[in-house]
């Protein structure tokens, strides 16, 4: 039930997964969170094009934002984007590898964990 509020946009979204290592997001009540370090999202067949598209953007304008990444149970495969140094977002693929890293949290996570209980992939 953590929301994520973009002031800038004025916009509230619903993260599947959100990190915040900031003080700022640890109020007793308060279920939005407005620093995160680490957004996941779970893409399906109705969300996978705004989960990509306009609601990265609107993550985008986070600047504690670091990692964002889209989780394709059909395809077992993991997508992280990376702000760098920079300020560009890199993907990095982890499709077909033994595990995924969340450079952010500084988490490594195995595939046969990330999927354990999730139906075999659809033919």
């Amino acid at each position: 039930g953590t929301k994520v509020r973009i002031e800038a946009a004025d916009a509230v979204l619903y993260p599947d997964v959100v990190v915040s290592c900031d003080a700022r997001d640890r109020g007793p009540e308060d279920r939005f969170l407005s620093h995160p370090v680490l957004v996941v999202e779970v893409l399906s067949e109705n969300t996978v094009a705004y989960d990509r598209g306009p609601k990265f953007a609107l993550y985008r304008q986070l600047e504690s934002l670091r990692e964002y990444a889209l989780v394709d149970v059909d395809l077992r495969r993991v997508e992280t984007f990376r702000r760098g140094a920079d300020g560009h977002w890199v993907l990095h693929d982890f499709t077909g590898t033994p595990s995924v890293e969340f450079a952010s949290v500084g988490q490594t996570l195995p595939m046969t964990a990330l999927f354990e209980d999730v139906d075999p992939p659809r033919p």
